[in-house]
């Protein structure tokens, strides 16, 4: 759901701050932060200068993004 949150606030394809997206959603920072690694990680976003990130492709289906990341293997505990 994290994923999300922070996918729909880049939808426009403009550059956004790390610091106002966790103000405008009420979460903590370091959860953005991770949204945005993992967004990026898998090459989905892009992170610039001053902690800000944009959209690689800003068209995309946040639902077909998710479907065609790779799976990885449960985690037994």
């Amino acid at each position: 759901m994290l994923l999300w949150y922070v996918w729909i606030r880049l939808v426009d394809g403009a550059w956004h701050k790390l610091d106002d997206i966790s103000k405008q959603l009420r979460i903590p920072k370091n959860a953005v932060s991770w949204a945005a690694s993992y967004l990026t990680d898998h090459n989905l976003a892009e992170l610039g200068e001053k902690e800000s990130i944009r959209l690689h492709n800003s068209h995309a289906r946040f639902e077909d993004i998710v479907k065609n990341l790779p799976q990885q293997p449960p985690v037994s505990f």
